[in-house]
């Protein structure tokens, strides 16, 4: 081989989610999975006192894990702004709402966040799962009895992927995670005028 050629990683989903999840146990552990990733996200709160948006220092690739101890499900943020990373349990008082191309939420801490996602595609996959894990799993026991493969049908945005512009139509706002009487969340987000304070 000349010294001149250049080596190109050649990774395949399953090796990237494999390298992921590496990187991921490094940090906790626990991490058992990884459910879903997003290539590229951004993260804003939402201050109450001011009514206004802010854009945090957070911001890179996004993943949602299953652990094998308590908080069971999480999603991290792997910070390219700083070297804390964001992670945020799922289950207990986690609510969110999309508003395309943000998924908002509010935390157990009752902090209003949204998360921007470069790829709108993304937040439907991402919100579909949300809603899945708080419709089964928020109101067993501490320990739930996971059946193996029922996330496996979430395959991985592979990291190494260019990323591209947001494609194809909008979406209508989602309301998983919700039921018919939590107005009150739904009015928060509402009375918030996201897309001209964001941008």
């Amino acid at each position: 081989m000349s010294s001149t050629s250049k080596l190109k990683p050649n990774l395949d989903e399953r090796s990237t989610k494999m390298l992921n999840l590496t990187v991921l146990q490094r940090i906790d552990p626990c991490i058992e999975e990884i459910l879903i990733t997003a290539a590229h996200v951004t993260l804003y709160e939402f201050n109450v006192d001011l009514n206004q948006w802010s854009r945090k220092e957070v911001e890179g690739s996004f993943f949602v894990v299953k652990r094998s101890a308590q908080p069971r499900f999480q999603f991290i943020v792997m910070n390219r702004r700083s070297a804390e990373n964001m992670v945020e349990d799922l289950l207990g008082d986690f609510e969110f709402e999309v508003q395309v191309p943000y998924l908002l939420y509010r935390n157990a801490a009752q902090e209003v966040n949204g998360i921007w996602f470069y790829n709108a595609h993304e937040i439907e996959e991402v919100a579909d799962l949300f809603g899945r894990i708080l419709g089964e799993y928020s109101k067993v026991p501490l320990k739930p009895q996971l059946r193996k493969s029922e996330f496996t049908e979430h395959e991985v945005v592979p990291m190494s992927t260019a990323i591209e512009g947001p494609s194809g139509p909008a979406f209508t706002t989602s309301t998983d995670g919700f039921g018919a009487d939590d107005s009150s969340f739904m009015n928060f987000f509402n009375v918030c005028t996201i897309y001209s304070t964001f941008l």
